[in-house]
């Protein structure tokens, strides 16, 4: 059972977050400005979702909620991924491919 693996820490701030997140890393982050912190030092990908965002342009004027909502979410962590993808297949000589010709 998938959910046995799962782990709930209630109660924590962003710095417990970052105490983890060395611990138990993950693959991605999805979060607000205050992750980006959290993005320098642990380096785990920050997708800006939620409020307070101020350091991107206009992002509070895209709905989270209702269809609009899920399709601004899909495409939000979508294009988080695809970023990650990008930064990880640029080195030539070491990755031999290149993401972009892919897409």
């Amino acid at each position: 059972n998938r959910a046995d693996e799962c782990n709930i820490w209630a109660g924590k701030d962003l710095w417990a977050l970052r105490s983890l997140l060395f611990t138990e890393p993950v693959d991605f982050m999805i979060g607000n400005v205050y992750g980006k912190e959290l993005y320098r030092d642990t380096k785990i990908p920050l997708i800006r979702i939620g409020f307070p965002i101020f350091d991107r342009h206009h992002l509070h004027r895209y709905s989270i909620s209702g269809y609009e909502g899920a399709i601004n979410l899909l495409t939000w962590i979508t294009n988080g991924i695809l970023d990650q993808l990008d930064e990880e297949t640029k080195s030539i000589g070491e990755t031999d491919y290149f993401f972009d010709a892919v897409r």
